[in-house]
């Protein structure tokens, strides 16, 4: 379409040329003949499609200047919005991150606290399941003893939570409790007497006695205790007196923790 314009305007312009050189060159005025009119008419046509024309390509250039300049701020919004689009995501990220941290140390505090617990949990079980039953080692009589002696009952029938020792004879208390402790005990008849004592630390509190010279001598006693943690029971043989036991087991010695406090 351009070129055709520029065609169009070139021979208009070799046509004004021409004619401007016949009138100087021609000194009379001559009329104009018919073809001139349609020469006119074809010029004034010619003009008027090239002005269309060039208004036409002068819109489109319009519009085109127009349409960059309205799409330019789109771009910068755009671009603007990218970037703030990008710093949302990169908090995110970062808030997400910050999340999982403190996930994490939540799981390792709560793995800390389960274990903490199943801890708890087995101390708790091992001191709140106490109980014990034991019984002398001899089968025959110990003493009579010259001294206040402490009975070790080595024959364990059962121990729950370990807090009797057959070494040493004594049961130590883990937890301040209520308690319940029993013994027997048997004397074979001949010269002597038999005769004891539970002790709390080293109180005695119940007792027993007895004296036969033909039959056995058979002996028991119980008490239900206020007990503190860390106290130590044990059955202690009086001065001067005798036990004797065989594979009956008759000379025991029990206890059980009833409620803690």
């Amino acid at each position: 379409m351009r070129s055709v314009s520029v065609l169009i305007l070139m021979g208009l312009v070799v046509l004004l040329s021409t004619c401007q050189a016949e009138g100087e060159n021609n000194q009379t005025v001559t009329e104009p003949t018919v073809e001139e009119p349609e020469k006119n008419l074809t010029e004034t046509e010619d003009k008027e499609t090239f002005n269309q024309e060039l208004q036409v390509l002068t819109a489109e250039e319009s519009n085109t200047k127009a349409e960059e300049t309205a799409c330019e701020p789109n771009i910068y919004t755009v671009l603007k919005e990218l970037g703030a689009l990008e710093e949302r995501q990169k908090a995110t990220v970062r808030a997400l991150e910050e999340t999982n941290r403190k996930l994490e140390a939540s799981e390792k505090n709560v793995v800390t606290l389960n274990n903490t617990l199943k801890e708890m949990k087995t101390i708790y079980e091992e001191q709140h399941h106490v109980a014990f039953s034991v019984a002398q080692p001899v089968n025959g009589t110990i003493g009579p003893v010259n001294v206040l002696y402490p009975l070790v009952y080595k024959r364990v029938l059962s121990n729950i939570g370990g807090h009797y020792s057959p070494v040493t004879g004594y049961f130590t208390a883990p937890v301040r409790g209520i308690y319940y402790f029993s013994f027997s005990s048997l004397c074979w008849p001949g010269d002597g007497t038999t005769g004891g004592s539970l002790y709390q630390n080293d109180n005695a509190l119940v007792s027993w006695y007895g004296y036969s010279k033909i039959s056995p001598i058979t002996g028991s006693n119980s008490a239900v205790l206020l007990v503190e943690a860390g106290d130590m029971v044990n059955v202690r043989l009086w001065y001067s007196r005798k036990i004797s036991d065989n594979e009956y087991l008759y000379s025991t010695f029990s206890g059980f923790l009833i409620s803690p406090l």
